[in-house]
Protein backbone atom coordinates (compact mmCIF):
# COMPACT_ATOMS: atom_id res chain seq x y z
CA UNK A 1 0.00 0.00 0.00
CA UNK A 2 2.83 2.43 0.84
CA UNK A 3 4.27 1.90 -2.65
CA UNK A 4 0.83 2.71 -4.04
CA UNK A 5 0.65 5.90 -1.96
CA UNK A 6 4.12 6.94 -3.12
CA UNK A 7 3.10 6.37 -6.73
CA UNK A 8 -0.03 8.46 -6.17
CA UNK A 9 2.04 11.32 -4.77
CA UNK A 10 4.26 11.25 -7.81
CA UNK A 11 1.24 11.35 -10.08
CA UNK A 12 -0.25 14.26 -8.14
CA UNK A 13 3.03 16.13 -8.66
CA UNK A 14 2.68 15.71 -12.42
CA UNK A 15 -0.86 17.02 -12.36
CA UNK A 16 0.21 19.99 -10.29
CA UNK A 17 2.45 21.01 -13.16
CA UNK A 18 -0.61 21.19 -15.39
CA UNK A 19 -2.43 23.44 -12.91
CA UNK A 20 -4.92 20.90 -11.53
CA UNK A 21 -4.72 20.27 -7.77
CA UNK A 22 -6.32 17.24 -6.14
CA UNK A 23 -9.17 17.77 -3.69
CA UNK A 24 -7.90 17.01 -0.18
CA UNK A 25 -10.06 14.67 1.90
CA UNK A 26 -9.99 14.70 5.69
CA UNK A 27 -11.64 12.00 7.83
CA UNK A 28 -12.41 12.85 11.45
CA UNK A 29 -13.89 10.12 13.65
CA UNK A 30 -14.91 10.24 17.30
CA UNK A 31 -15.94 7.29 19.45
CA UNK A 32 -17.37 8.75 22.66
CA UNK A 33 -19.05 5.67 24.13
CA UNK A 34 -17.87 2.21 25.10
CA UNK A 35 -20.46 0.62 22.81
CA UNK A 36 -18.80 2.29 19.83
CA UNK A 37 -21.23 5.15 19.42
CA UNK A 38 -20.01 8.41 17.92
CA UNK A 39 -19.67 10.33 14.68
CA UNK A 40 -17.54 10.65 11.56
CA UNK A 41 -17.01 13.52 9.18
CA UNK A 42 -15.70 13.39 5.64
CA UNK A 43 -14.31 16.84 4.76
CA UNK A 44 -13.35 17.70 1.18
CA UNK A 45 -11.14 20.77 0.75
CA UNK A 46 -10.93 22.15 -2.79
CA UNK A 47 -9.13 25.35 -3.72
CA UNK A 48 -11.27 27.59 -5.92
CA UNK A 49 -9.35 29.92 -8.21
CA UNK A 50 -12.49 31.99 -8.89
CA UNK A 51 -12.21 33.24 -5.29
CA UNK A 52 -8.80 34.78 -5.86
CA UNK A 53 -7.80 37.96 -7.69
CA UNK A 54 -4.32 36.54 -8.18
CA UNK A 55 -3.12 33.04 -9.12
CA UNK A 56 -3.23 30.52 -6.25
CA UNK A 57 0.28 29.42 -5.33
CA UNK A 58 0.81 25.70 -5.81
CA UNK A 59 1.15 24.01 -2.37
CA UNK A 60 3.99 21.90 -3.78
CA UNK A 61 5.88 25.06 -4.69
CA UNK A 62 5.21 27.56 -1.88
CA UNK A 63 8.37 29.54 -2.65
CA UNK A 64 7.52 29.57 -6.38
CA UNK A 65 10.96 28.31 -7.27
CA UNK A 66 10.00 25.00 -8.91
CA UNK A 67 7.91 26.43 -11.73
CA UNK A 68 4.95 24.20 -10.88
CA UNK A 69 2.38 26.81 -11.79
CA UNK A 70 -0.73 28.13 -10.07
CA UNK A 71 -3.71 26.06 -8.96
CA UNK A 72 -6.59 25.97 -11.42
CA UNK A 73 -9.59 23.93 -10.30
CA UNK A 74 -12.82 25.69 -11.27
CA UNK A 75 -12.11 25.06 -14.96
CA UNK A 76 -12.36 21.33 -14.37
CA UNK A 77 -15.73 21.27 -12.58
CA UNK A 78 -18.92 21.76 -14.56
CA UNK A 79 -20.52 24.75 -12.82
CA UNK A 80 -17.38 25.57 -10.86
CA UNK A 81 -16.08 24.13 -7.60
CA UNK A 82 -19.24 25.05 -5.68
CA UNK A 83 -21.20 22.62 -7.91
CA UNK A 84 -19.77 19.84 -5.73
CA UNK A 85 -22.16 20.95 -2.96
CA UNK A 86 -25.21 20.48 -5.18
CA UNK A 87 -23.99 17.09 -6.34
CA UNK A 88 -23.51 15.89 -2.75
CA UNK A 89 -26.94 17.14 -1.67
CA UNK A 90 -28.55 15.27 -4.55
CA UNK A 91 -26.57 12.03 -4.25
CA UNK A 92 -25.51 11.43 -0.63
CA UNK A 93 -27.36 8.58 1.16
CA UNK A 94 -29.97 9.62 3.73
CA UNK A 95 -27.86 8.69 6.77
CA UNK A 96 -25.20 11.24 5.78
CA UNK A 97 -25.87 14.87 6.64
CA UNK A 98 -24.58 17.22 3.96
CA UNK A 99 -23.42 20.29 5.86
CA UNK A 100 -23.56 23.76 4.25
CA UNK A 101 -20.53 24.55 2.13
CA UNK A 102 -17.96 26.69 3.97
CA UNK A 103 -15.71 29.19 2.20
CA UNK A 104 -12.46 30.30 3.83
CA UNK A 105 -10.09 32.35 1.72
CA UNK A 106 -9.60 30.42 -1.53
CA UNK A 107 -10.77 27.14 0.03
CA UNK A 108 -14.19 25.58 -0.21
CA UNK A 109 -15.01 22.91 2.35
CA UNK A 110 -17.64 20.23 1.76
CA UNK A 111 -18.58 18.16 4.80
CA UNK A 112 -20.56 14.95 5.21
CA UNK A 113 -21.47 13.92 8.75
CA UNK A 114 -22.30 10.36 9.80
CA UNK A 115 -23.62 9.62 13.30
CA UNK A 116 -23.93 6.12 14.75
CA UNK A 117 -25.56 4.84 17.95
CA UNK A 118 -23.08 2.00 18.50
CA UNK A 119 -20.44 0.06 16.59
CA UNK A 120 -22.99 -2.21 14.87
CA UNK A 121 -24.68 0.91 13.54
CA UNK A 122 -21.28 2.23 12.43
CA UNK A 123 -20.60 -0.98 10.48
CA UNK A 124 -24.07 -0.98 8.94
CA UNK A 125 -23.64 2.53 7.56
CA UNK A 126 -20.03 1.84 6.59
CA UNK A 127 -21.15 -1.21 4.61
CA UNK A 128 -23.77 0.81 2.75
CA UNK A 129 -21.16 3.39 1.73
CA UNK A 130 -18.82 0.70 0.41
CA UNK A 131 -21.70 -0.95 -1.48
CA UNK A 132 -22.50 2.36 -3.19
CA UNK A 133 -19.21 2.07 -5.07
CA UNK A 134 -19.75 0.93 -8.68
CA UNK A 135 -16.77 -1.42 -8.48
CA UNK A 136 -16.48 -2.48 -4.81
CA UNK A 137 -18.68 -4.12 -2.19
CA UNK A 138 -18.60 -4.86 1.54
CA UNK A 139 -18.43 -8.56 0.70
CA UNK A 140 -15.12 -7.98 -1.08
CA UNK A 141 -13.45 -7.45 2.29
CA UNK A 142 -12.70 -10.27 4.73
CA UNK A 143 -13.35 -9.84 8.46
CA UNK A 144 -9.72 -8.87 9.12
CA UNK A 145 -9.94 -6.24 6.37
CA UNK A 146 -12.90 -4.45 7.99
CA UNK A 147 -12.95 -2.02 10.93
CA UNK A 148 -12.98 -3.63 14.39
CA UNK A 149 -13.92 -2.49 17.90
CA UNK A 150 -12.72 -4.54 20.86
CA UNK A 151 -12.97 -3.80 24.56
CA UNK A 152 -11.13 -5.16 27.58
CA UNK A 153 -12.59 -3.77 30.75
CA UNK A 154 -12.85 0.00 30.37
CA UNK A 155 -10.31 0.05 27.51
CA UNK A 156 -11.50 -0.09 23.88
CA UNK A 157 -9.50 -0.29 20.65
CA UNK A 158 -10.55 0.73 17.15
CA UNK A 159 -8.71 -0.56 14.07
CA UNK A 160 -9.43 0.56 10.51
CA UNK A 161 -7.58 -0.55 7.37
CA UNK A 162 -6.95 2.25 4.90
CA UNK A 163 -8.10 0.25 1.89
CA UNK A 164 -11.69 -0.14 3.09
CA UNK A 165 -11.80 3.47 4.30
CA UNK A 166 -10.98 4.62 0.78
CA UNK A 167 -13.57 2.18 -0.56
CA UNK A 168 -16.21 3.90 1.60
CA UNK A 169 -15.50 7.20 -0.22
CA UNK A 170 -15.40 5.80 -3.75
CA UNK A 171 -19.11 6.44 -4.41
CA UNK A 172 -18.58 10.22 -4.13
CA UNK A 173 -15.27 10.36 -5.99
CA UNK A 174 -16.65 8.23 -8.81
CA UNK A 175 -19.86 10.26 -9.01
CA UNK A 176 -18.10 13.62 -9.10
CA UNK A 177 -15.66 12.29 -11.70
CA UNK A 178 -18.39 10.97 -13.99
CA UNK A 179 -21.08 13.60 -13.44
CA UNK A 180 -19.46 17.02 -13.09
CA UNK A 181 -15.69 16.71 -13.57
CA UNK A 182 -14.47 18.03 -16.92
CA UNK A 183 -11.08 16.65 -17.88
CA UNK A 184 -11.04 18.21 -21.39
CA UNK A 185 -7.62 19.87 -21.56
CA UNK A 186 -6.17 17.29 -19.12
CA UNK A 187 -7.31 14.21 -21.02
CA UNK A 188 -4.68 11.51 -20.75
CA UNK A 189 -3.20 13.08 -17.63
CA UNK A 190 -6.01 12.98 -15.12
CA UNK A 191 -7.86 9.88 -13.88
CA UNK A 192 -10.54 9.37 -11.24
CA UNK A 193 -7.87 8.31 -8.75
CA UNK A 194 -5.98 11.57 -9.15
CA UNK A 195 -8.74 14.10 -8.46
CA UNK A 196 -8.63 13.51 -4.70
CA UNK A 197 -6.22 12.38 -2.01
CA UNK A 198 -6.57 11.27 1.62
CA UNK A 199 -4.89 14.30 3.17
CA UNK A 200 -5.79 14.19 6.87
CA UNK A 201 -6.93 11.52 9.30
CA UNK A 202 -7.99 12.10 12.91
CA UNK A 203 -9.28 9.39 15.24
CA UNK A 204 -10.52 10.02 18.77
CA UNK A 205 -11.27 7.11 21.12
CA UNK A 206 -12.39 8.35 24.50
CA UNK A 207 -9.84 11.05 25.24
CA UNK A 208 -7.01 9.55 23.17
CA UNK A 209 -6.31 11.06 19.75
CA UNK A 210 -4.44 9.64 16.76
CA UNK A 211 -3.81 11.87 13.78
CA UNK A 212 -1.90 12.08 10.52
CA UNK A 213 -2.01 15.55 9.04
CA UNK A 214 -0.66 16.80 5.74
CA UNK A 215 2.52 18.82 5.77
CA UNK A 216 4.98 20.26 3.30
CA UNK A 217 8.40 18.63 3.14
CA UNK A 218 10.89 20.79 1.23
CA UNK A 219 13.35 17.87 1.02
CA UNK A 220 10.93 15.30 -0.38
CA UNK A 221 11.65 14.31 -3.97
CA UNK A 222 9.04 13.38 -6.53
CA UNK A 223 9.03 13.38 -10.31
CA UNK A 224 12.56 14.83 -10.30
CA UNK A 225 11.30 17.84 -8.36
CA UNK A 226 12.15 18.77 -4.78
CA UNK A 227 9.44 19.64 -2.27
CA UNK A 228 6.18 17.78 -1.82
CA UNK A 229 3.06 18.03 0.27
CA UNK A 230 3.05 14.81 2.29
CA UNK A 231 -0.33 13.24 2.91
CA UNK A 232 -1.54 10.28 4.98
CA UNK A 233 0.85 7.36 4.50
CA UNK A 234 -0.35 4.65 6.91
CA UNK A 235 -1.93 1.41 5.70
CA UNK A 236 -4.03 1.10 8.85
CA UNK A 237 -5.16 3.25 11.77
CA UNK A 238 -5.40 2.21 15.44
CA UNK A 239 -6.20 3.92 18.70
CA UNK A 240 -7.05 2.73 22.23
CA UNK A 241 -8.95 4.78 24.79
CA UNK A 242 -10.49 4.46 28.21
CA UNK A 243 -14.20 4.82 28.91
CA UNK A 244 -15.19 5.53 32.52
CA UNK A 245 -18.17 3.64 33.90
CA UNK A 246 -21.52 5.32 33.36
CA UNK A 247 -23.52 6.71 36.29
CA UNK A 248 -26.03 3.89 35.83
CA UNK A 249 -23.33 1.24 36.04
CA UNK A 250 -21.80 2.86 39.12
CA UNK A 251 -25.23 3.03 40.78
CA UNK A 252 -25.87 -0.63 39.94
CA UNK A 253 -22.52 -1.68 41.41
CA UNK A 254 -23.10 0.48 44.48
CA UNK A 255 -26.56 -1.01 44.91
CA UNK A 256 -25.13 -4.49 44.66
CA UNK A 257 -22.49 -3.63 47.22
CA UNK A 258 -25.16 -2.39 49.62
CA UNK A 259 -27.10 -5.62 49.22
CA UNK A 260 -23.98 -7.72 49.82
CA UNK A 261 -22.90 -5.69 52.84
CA UNK A 262 -26.44 -5.80 54.17
CA UNK A 263 -26.46 -9.56 53.85
CA UNK A 264 -23.14 -9.85 55.66
CA UNK A 265 -24.37 -7.55 58.42
CA UNK A 266 -27.52 -9.57 58.89
CA UNK A 267 -25.54 -12.81 59.04
CA UNK A 268 -23.20 -11.40 61.70
CA UNK A 269 -26.15 -10.07 63.69
CA UNK A 270 -27.98 -13.38 63.75
CA UNK A 271 -24.76 -15.24 64.53
CA UNK A 272 -24.21 -12.92 67.47
CA UNK A 273 -27.74 -13.51 68.73
CA UNK A 274 -27.28 -17.25 68.41
CA UNK A 275 -24.13 -17.16 70.55
CA UNK A 276 -25.46 -14.69 73.15
CA UNK A 277 -26.03 -16.47 76.48
CA UNK A 278 -29.62 -16.65 77.78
Amino acid sequence: MKKLVTALLLIVGVFALTGCWAGEIGVETTFDAKDGGGSRQFILDVMDDTLSDTPIINPDDPDQTEGKGAVINSTHIDGGVSAIQTWLEENAPDFLTVEPMVTEGVHRYFTLTMEFDDFDDFLAQYGQLVDLSPTLSWADFAANERPTWTCDGSSCTFVEPREILEASMDWAIDGIWNDIYVEADLAGWVTKDSISVLANYTLTVGEEVYEELQHYDPLAVGDSETGLTIYVESDSFTETGEFPMSAGTIALIAGGAVVVLGGIGAAVYFLFLKKKPV
